[in-house]
């Protein structure tokens, strides 16, 4: 097993201009602290490769960040243990957490259930797949459709609630009918698999058009999977998608096709081995067909028996008197061994092979509409085909972005052998975690609980206690507070830097005279002028679990956060980190230095110590 650290998200404005602010975050990891998350290779959950883990949140001025842990699977016998945790928790999301909205669901179809209904496993609702169970509850959608196509106006698309109460964004695929929801037809999910997330991109460009009234459109949805409405909610999965800039003049590209061959690196994300796109003329109107190859089957049927190839594929018609769109639409082509070998045949591309596959549509556009629209659906209906816009020759000015972005960091990555050092106005680096709740031993208000230790020359780890730890306990002690100064040697660095124990407290008030304590020697050592940097850190058990937070900085800058702050006793103690951080945001931006993974050690944040 490969074990990384790294970054689930932070509190800044991410590729898609969203933002989640450091109290959201908060919540977030309150509920998957303890929890490990399948992690899957391009978010595709037909792709598992491991688990990761929330680990804390690290602070530091104008930036917070949600870190994780993140095991990947190397071993048979290793993933044979994660498919067995992948079930379990998909048991517990979709259905043991959910077992009461399941349960009035079925209850409401009744009769309409057969006896192979089961629990749909996604993310949008509460939802029971079925075969045929939307036709059975809605028996007049099929008569709506033609070409299994309904018209798009004809459903009531789904928004979340804004924490004002106000409508938000739109959920995806989903649409309200009765007290029931109906969802987009499967194949617009990532791999055609009801397992992923549907395609977000897409559906959002597709909205756009609704008001127009000039332009038709169609859609395909799931018959055989229906939800509860009043549990949709939205799926993010904070990817960027590269969605690049066409040229808007559609009649300079030449007629023909052209094929364009995916990178090996990339097929284990997308499964794609190349996209063909063809220019021609048929009935005298210009025509587009746009279709991609996979090498790997994403089509089960007959319970696992049969296993097929699905392409996604786009047809276009290009008015010859305004030279823009006048009809576009997106289908599935399913392919099966035979007819896929011939397929992605060099000698019969798209221009020759025909439609020697069975033909699933999904969606459909006609009437005159902007070529930005046309630009914009394609782009999105290929959700993770980088190969769309390598075609039609766009630039992704925000993709070129992020590369600079990484060069840039590329040169400013530290040297790992220098010591970390912050001065003062650097302001504080801060680390919160939840873990499991403690007992304190009778009689004791603070306990001891060390991480600091060096290796002996004989190889063996051994615990030491700094000796200006020594005057904190003993501060402590003066205090009245009931501690015992562990039986470990004493250490005395005679340096400028000073990583105090973290302190379990018995409660709310017991930490509040700890850091009382400690923002006291700051003062004295300020006061003596002193040049130096401390961490400290403290636990206190909060409702089912206890809350870690772990300080480190310059001791200027720490004495006056400290003071500024409010006291924990009578405040929830994820208000008090919140408050921390916006205290702390009053020093000049960290941006990432020193490094975050540098401070973090195990569950805390301090300072590296080198042993002479």
């Amino acid at each position: 097993m490969e074990v990384y650290r790294g970054v689930a998200i932070t509190d800044g404005v991410n590729r898609n201009n969203q933002l989640m602010p450091l109290d959201t975050i908060i919540r977030a990891y309150r509920d998957s602290w303890d929890d490990f998350i399948p992690m899957n290779l391009g978010h595709d959950r037909t792709k598992p490769i491991g688990y990761s883990a929330m680990t804390g949140i690290y602070m530091e001025p104008g930036r917070a960040y949600l870190t994780n842990s993140v095991s990947i699977v190397e071993t048979r016998e290793e993933h044979r243990e994660l498919r067995k945790m992948i079930a379990a928790y998909d048991d517990r999301v979709f259905c043991k957490e959910r077992r009461a909205e399941i349960d009035a669901l079925a209850e409401s179809l009744g009769g309409a259930l057969s006896d192979g209904a089961g629990v749909a496993p996604v993310g949008q609702a509460v939802a029971i797949e079925d075969k045929g169970i939307v036709e059975r509850v809605f028996p007049e959608l099929a008569e709506m459709m033609e070409d299994g196509l309904i018209d798009a106006r004809e459903l009531e698309p789904v928004y979340a609630k804004s924490s004002n109460g106000e409508r938000g964004a739109l959920v995806p695929g989903v649409y309200r009918k009765g007290g029931y929801l109906l969802f987009a037809h499967r194949f617009f999910r990532r791999s055609l698999s009801i397992r992923n997330t549907t395609n977000e991109e897409f559906f959002n460009a597709f909205e756009k058009i609704r008001n127009d009234g000039t332009v038709d459109m169609r859609l395909a949805i799931d018959m055989d999977m229906i939800g509860l409405s009043g549990t949709e909610s939205l799926e993010a999965e904070l990817q960027y998608i590269r969605g690049p800039r066409f040229d808007d003049d559609l009649s300079r590209i030449p007629e023909g096709v052209t094929c364009h061959e995916n990178e090996h690196y990339d097929n284990i994300f997308s499964n794609l081995l190349s996209t063909q796109f063809y220019w021609h003329i048929q009935d005298g109107i210009r025509t587009f067909e746009c279709e991609e190859l996979c090498d790997r089957e994403n089509i089960v049927r007959d319970g696992g028996e049969t296993r097929l190839w699905g392409c996604r594929y786009v047809h276009s018609m290009i008015d010859p008197g305004t030279g823009s769109p006048s009809h576009l639409d997106g289908a599935i082509r399913i392919y099966d061994d035979g007819q896929i070998i011939e397929r992605i045949d060099p000698k019969t591309d798209i221009s020759k092979y025909g439609k020697n596959s069975e033909y699933i549509k999904l969606w459909r556009i006609d009437n005159a509409f902007p070529v930005s629209v046309w630009k914009e659906l394609i782009s999105a209906f290929y959700r993770d085909n980088g190969l769309i816009g390598e075609y039609f020759g766009g630039v992704d000015e925000k993709f070129e972005q992020i590369k600079r972005e990484r060069e840039e960091a590329g040169k400013k990555r530290p040297d790992r052998s220098e010591s970390v050092k912050l001065a003062e106005g650097d302001g504080a680096r801060i680390y919160f975690k939840y873990t499991d709740r403690f007992d304190m031993p009778p009689g004791d208000d603070v306990e001891v609980d060390n991480k600091n230790s060096f290796i002996s020359a004989d190889g063996e780890e051994v615990g030491i206690l700094e000796a200006d730890a020594v005057a904190l306990l003993e501060c402590l002690k003066d205090r009245g507070l009931g501690l015992r100064v562990p039986d470990i040697p004493v250490v005395e660095f005679e340096d400028t830097v000073v990583n105090f124990p973290m302190l379990r407290c018995g409660s709310l008030c017991v930490a509040d005279a700890v850091i009382s304590a400690v923002g006291g020697l700051c003062r004295a050592w300020m006061k003596e002028g002193n040049d130096r940097l401390i961490s400290f850190g403290i636990t206190v058990n909060s409702g089912d679990k206890a809350c870690r937070v772990s300080f480190a900085g310059h001791v200027n800058d720490l004495a006056g956060l400290l003071d500024a702050v409010p006291k924990l006793a009578g405040t929830e103690i994820e208000e008090w980190v919140d408050a921390v951080y916006r205290e702390n945001n009053r020093f000049k931006k960290g941006e990432d230095r020193p490094d975050k993974f540098r401070m973090i050690h195990g569950d805390e944040v301090r300072f590296d110590r080198a042993m002479l």
